[in-house]
Protein backbone atom coordinates (compact mmCIF):
# COMPACT_ATOMS: atom_id res chain seq x y z
CA UNK A 1 0.00 0.00 0.00
CA UNK A 2 2.98 2.31 0.54
CA UNK A 3 4.63 1.80 -2.99
CA UNK A 4 0.95 2.71 -4.56
CA UNK A 5 0.96 6.29 -2.75
CA UNK A 6 4.67 6.94 -4.28
CA UNK A 7 4.20 10.57 -6.24
CA UNK A 8 5.70 10.53 -9.72
CA UNK A 9 9.66 10.62 -9.48
CA UNK A 10 9.91 10.28 -5.15
CA UNK A 11 12.63 8.73 -4.18
CA UNK A 12 12.45 6.34 -1.23
CA UNK A 13 14.68 4.54 0.99
CA UNK A 14 13.05 1.09 1.56
CA UNK A 15 15.95 -0.84 3.66
CA UNK A 16 19.36 0.01 4.59
CA UNK A 17 20.95 -3.66 5.17
CA UNK A 18 23.89 -4.75 7.69
CA UNK A 19 27.03 -3.92 5.36
CA UNK A 20 24.92 0.21 4.71
CA UNK A 21 23.47 -0.92 1.13
CA UNK A 22 20.39 1.18 0.91
CA UNK A 23 17.70 -0.30 -1.34
CA UNK A 24 15.28 1.98 -2.68
CA UNK A 25 12.60 2.79 -5.42
CA UNK A 26 11.43 6.01 -7.65
CA UNK A 27 8.04 6.24 -8.79
CA UNK A 28 8.41 6.22 -12.23
CA UNK A 29 4.63 5.45 -13.51
CA UNK A 30 6.17 4.02 -16.91
CA UNK A 31 4.25 1.16 -17.49
CA UNK A 32 1.55 1.75 -14.90
CA UNK A 33 0.61 4.79 -12.68
CA UNK A 34 2.11 2.52 -9.72
CA UNK A 35 5.46 1.60 -11.55
CA UNK A 36 8.91 2.37 -9.82
CA UNK A 37 12.47 1.52 -10.51
CA UNK A 38 13.88 -0.70 -8.03
CA UNK A 39 17.35 1.01 -6.49
CA UNK A 40 20.51 -0.03 -4.97
CA UNK A 41 22.91 2.11 -3.67
CA UNK A 42 25.91 0.51 -2.09
CA UNK A 43 28.79 2.37 0.09
CA UNK A 44 30.74 5.44 -1.65
CA UNK A 45 28.78 4.56 -5.01
CA UNK A 46 26.33 6.05 -7.00
CA UNK A 47 22.84 4.18 -7.29
CA UNK A 48 22.44 2.10 -9.80
CA UNK A 49 19.16 0.14 -10.90
CA UNK A 50 19.65 -3.92 -10.42
CA UNK A 51 17.38 -5.84 -12.65
CA UNK A 52 15.99 -9.33 -11.90
CA UNK A 53 18.89 -10.57 -14.44
CA UNK A 54 21.00 -9.73 -11.46
CA UNK A 55 19.17 -11.36 -8.86
CA UNK A 56 19.16 -15.07 -10.66
CA UNK A 57 22.55 -14.32 -11.08
CA UNK A 58 23.16 -13.66 -7.51
CA UNK A 59 20.92 -16.35 -6.29
CA UNK A 60 22.84 -18.72 -8.65
CA UNK A 61 26.35 -18.43 -7.90
CA UNK A 62 24.90 -18.49 -4.24
CA UNK A 63 23.77 -22.10 -4.76
CA UNK A 64 26.98 -22.76 -6.19
CA UNK A 65 29.25 -21.65 -2.91
CA UNK A 66 26.90 -22.90 -0.28
CA UNK A 67 23.95 -25.22 -1.69
CA UNK A 68 22.95 -25.57 2.44
CA UNK A 69 22.54 -22.16 2.76
CA UNK A 70 20.85 -21.61 -0.41
CA UNK A 71 17.83 -23.99 0.57
CA UNK A 72 17.37 -21.16 3.36
CA UNK A 73 17.70 -18.05 0.85
CA UNK A 74 14.97 -20.11 -1.38
CA UNK A 75 13.02 -21.09 1.46
CA UNK A 76 12.66 -17.12 2.46
CA UNK A 77 11.78 -16.28 -0.83
CA UNK A 78 9.20 -18.43 -0.97
CA UNK A 79 7.69 -16.75 2.17
CA UNK A 80 8.26 -13.64 0.46
CA UNK A 81 5.77 -14.85 -2.81
CA UNK A 82 3.66 -15.94 -0.13
CA UNK A 83 2.80 -12.09 0.87
CA UNK A 84 5.36 -12.60 4.09
CA UNK A 85 7.88 -9.59 4.50
CA UNK A 86 11.75 -10.30 4.33
CA UNK A 87 12.17 -8.36 7.50
CA UNK A 88 10.73 -11.24 9.70
CA UNK A 89 13.95 -13.16 8.63
CA UNK A 90 16.73 -10.64 9.12
CA UNK A 91 18.71 -12.12 11.85
CA UNK A 92 18.47 -15.31 10.07
CA UNK A 93 19.68 -14.44 7.29
CA UNK A 94 22.70 -12.18 8.01
CA UNK A 95 23.75 -15.46 9.58
CA UNK A 96 24.18 -17.20 6.20
CA UNK A 97 27.95 -17.11 4.63
CA UNK A 98 27.89 -17.00 0.96
CA UNK A 99 31.99 -17.04 -0.70
CA UNK A 100 30.62 -15.53 -4.03
CA UNK A 101 27.89 -12.82 -4.21
CA UNK A 102 26.98 -9.90 -5.34
CA UNK A 103 25.05 -8.66 -2.53
CA UNK A 104 23.92 -10.19 0.57
CA UNK A 105 20.85 -12.26 1.13
CA UNK A 106 18.85 -9.84 2.86
CA UNK A 107 19.12 -7.43 0.10
CA UNK A 108 18.44 -10.29 -2.36
CA UNK A 109 15.25 -10.72 -0.13
CA UNK A 110 14.22 -7.13 -0.17
CA UNK A 111 15.14 -6.39 -3.82
CA UNK A 112 12.93 -9.81 -4.66
CA UNK A 113 10.19 -8.46 -2.87
CA UNK A 114 10.00 -5.35 -4.38
CA UNK A 115 10.53 -6.86 -7.64
CA UNK A 116 7.13 -9.26 -7.24
CA UNK A 117 5.26 -6.30 -6.05
CA UNK A 118 6.41 -4.00 -8.98
CA UNK A 119 5.01 -7.31 -11.58
CA UNK A 120 1.80 -7.15 -9.50
CA UNK A 121 0.95 -3.46 -10.03
CA UNK A 122 2.46 -3.76 -13.74
CA UNK A 123 0.80 -6.92 -14.90
CA UNK A 124 -1.88 -7.58 -12.04
CA UNK A 125 -5.83 -6.57 -12.47
CA UNK A 126 -6.46 -2.70 -13.60
CA UNK A 127 -3.29 -2.88 -15.10
CA UNK A 128 -2.69 -1.26 -19.06
CA UNK A 129 -1.30 -5.03 -19.92
CA UNK A 130 -2.06 -8.10 -17.79
CA UNK A 131 -0.04 -11.14 -17.56
CA UNK A 132 -1.14 -14.65 -18.13
CA UNK A 133 -0.18 -15.46 -14.68
CA UNK A 134 -1.93 -15.19 -11.46
CA UNK A 135 -0.47 -13.83 -9.49
CA UNK A 136 1.92 -11.97 -12.02
CA UNK A 137 4.96 -12.40 -9.15
CA UNK A 138 4.63 -15.99 -10.35
CA UNK A 139 7.21 -14.69 -13.78
CA UNK A 140 10.19 -13.60 -10.71
CA UNK A 141 8.88 -16.83 -8.79
CA UNK A 142 9.78 -19.48 -11.44
CA UNK A 143 13.06 -18.44 -12.60
CA UNK A 144 14.02 -18.42 -8.85
CA UNK A 145 12.59 -21.43 -8.25
CA UNK A 146 14.48 -22.60 -11.48
CA UNK A 147 17.58 -21.37 -10.19
CA UNK A 148 17.14 -22.95 -6.64
CA UNK A 149 16.44 -26.56 -8.37
CA UNK A 150 20.01 -26.49 -9.67
CA UNK A 151 19.11 -28.56 -12.50
CA UNK A 152 19.67 -26.51 -15.59
CA UNK A 153 22.68 -24.20 -16.90
CA UNK A 154 22.71 -20.49 -15.62
CA UNK A 155 23.04 -19.76 -19.29
CA UNK A 156 19.79 -20.94 -20.26
CA UNK A 157 17.83 -19.70 -17.45
CA UNK A 158 19.34 -15.67 -18.34
CA UNK A 159 18.68 -16.56 -21.92
CA UNK A 160 15.05 -17.17 -21.23
CA UNK A 161 14.55 -14.55 -18.74
CA UNK A 162 16.23 -12.11 -20.65
CA UNK A 163 14.03 -12.76 -23.64
CA UNK A 164 11.31 -11.97 -22.04
CA UNK A 165 9.08 -13.80 -24.44
CA UNK A 166 8.18 -16.42 -22.21
CA UNK A 167 8.28 -17.70 -18.21
CA UNK A 168 9.91 -20.32 -16.61
CA UNK A 169 8.59 -23.69 -17.50
CA UNK A 170 5.35 -24.27 -15.61
CA UNK A 171 7.19 -26.91 -13.24
CA UNK A 172 8.63 -24.70 -11.54
CA UNK A 173 5.06 -22.77 -10.79
CA UNK A 174 5.16 -24.96 -7.63
CA UNK A 175 7.15 -24.30 -4.31
CA UNK A 176 10.24 -26.26 -3.78
CA UNK A 177 10.16 -27.78 -0.45
CA UNK A 178 13.06 -28.52 1.31
CA UNK A 179 13.25 -31.93 3.71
Amino acid sequence: AELRRLNRGEHRVIYISNKGVKVTVRQTGKFSEDDYVVGLIKKDEKEFHPTYIRLLFDLYIKRESNEENSKKLFGVLEEIYDGKGPELHIQELRKINFPMQLDEAEVNCHVAQLLMIEQDFNFGPGAPKRSKLDPPREYLMRFIRWIAAGDTQIDRIIFAAAGRKYPAPRKYSTPIRYE
